[in-house]
């Protein structure tokens, strides 16, 4: 009798301990594993030929991760879904531009690249649009769900419901870049970066590019997660002391070559 209650103890402080020990790492791996959305926005965020996460901007947002020792999950959506999973409290944080949209809901990171917009048209440099009215009566492209256009133009929605612009809602940068090479429109807003589309897609390269609006990419944290925040700032501090990031605080040219996956294009 006295060797089975002895074998209960044992058992008993056997299955505390081991209740305990997974208590602690239960709690501490949440801490450690941040979800994060954005956008399929080659080269600078997308998922690669190989099926993860990369882009010049994400392999960047990756090194800071493993520096501040977080395991970051980025799932790349449509850009209405990514900003509504955010809003919804479904991730954690959006790699995305600098706007006031987000800064009642979070906070960003000091980290930040510079990120312009603009317009792009076969019309003569001095004849493309600088300021918002001058759209008035125009054709013209933009991405559904892209922010940036109200950047520059508060009243687009309006105009359009107003029938003062002919406005061409693509669903995506590759459809719109196919419409601005077919001359579907006077203007395409977009960014620098859509010239990855424009050389793989060829055609009519004879366009122009106006920049317009400057605004830095960030990664947005909602207030909640600001521990995360903190990790990732003082990681950014750790980078810079290293040296590894270059002037448009990317990873410097020969760490990302050994990094970066290009995107898949399919014409």
């Amino acid at each position: 009798m006295r060797s089975k209650l002895k074998k209960d103890v044992t058992y008993f402080i056997f299955l505390s301990i081991l209740f305990v020990a997974c208590g602690v790492y239960a709690q501490d791996e949440p801490n450690n594993i941040v979800k994060l959305a954005t956008f399929d926005y080659p080269p600078l965020f997308h998922r690669a030929v190989n099926g993860e996460f990369s882009g010049t901007v994400g392999e960047t947002v990756k090194y800071l991760c493993e520096e501040a020792g977080l395991t970051c999950h980025v799932e790349v959506l449509p850009f209405k879904r990514a900003y509504q999973k955010l809003e919804n409290n479904q991730v954690d944080g959006l790699i995305t531009i600098k706007v006031d949209r987000f800064r009642e809901c979070c906070l960003s990171t000091q980290w930040e690249t510079p990120w312009v917009a603009g317009f792009y048209s076969y019309k003569a440099w001095e004849d493309i649009p600088d300021t918002p009215t001058k759209v008035l009566g125009q054709r013209l492209i933009v991405v559904a769900g892209m922010r940036s256009p109200y950047e520059f133009m508060p009243a687009l929605d309006k105009w359009d419901q107003d029938e003062k612009v002919t406005l061409f809602r693509a669903n995506g940068v590759k459809s719109a870049t196919k419409m601005f090479l077919s001359h579907r429109a006077t203007y395409l807003w977009g960014s620098q970066d859509f010239e990855w589309y424009f050389d793989k897609l060829g055609g009519d390269l004879n366009y122009r590019f106006k920049p317009l609006v400057v605004r830095p990419i960030v990664v947005w944290f909602r207030k909640d997660k600001k521990h995360i925040l903190d990790q990732m700032n003082l990681a950014f501090e750790k980078l810079r002391q290293k040296n590894i990031l270059a002037p448009n605080m990317l990873l410097k040219s020969d760490l990302m070559q050994t990094r970066y996956i290009d995107a898949p294009f399919e014409h």
